[in-house]
């Protein structure tokens, strides 16, 4: 069973230093995973699920040296 973390703030300040304590804590592969389930459910309620998400890559100029 995975561990569920709960905090109750009593200000945003205070909700602030409780997420950057979290994340930090988490480490790099649990942020990652993190935002890459956020673009997939974004994918979802765009109603492009399935579809390989990628990045941009646009290039304005190429000059060869």
């Amino acid at each position: 069973m995975e561990k569920v973390w709960v905090h109750k703030a009593k200000s945003f300040e205070e909700a602030e230093r409780w997420d950057r304590w979290f994340w930090r804590r988490a480490g790099a592969a649990a942020r990652f995973e993190a935002t890459w389930e956020m673009v997939e459910e974004f994918l979802k309620m765009r109603g492009k699920s399935g579809v390989q998400p990628r990045l941009r890559r646009t290039v304005q100029h190429v000059q060869h040296v």
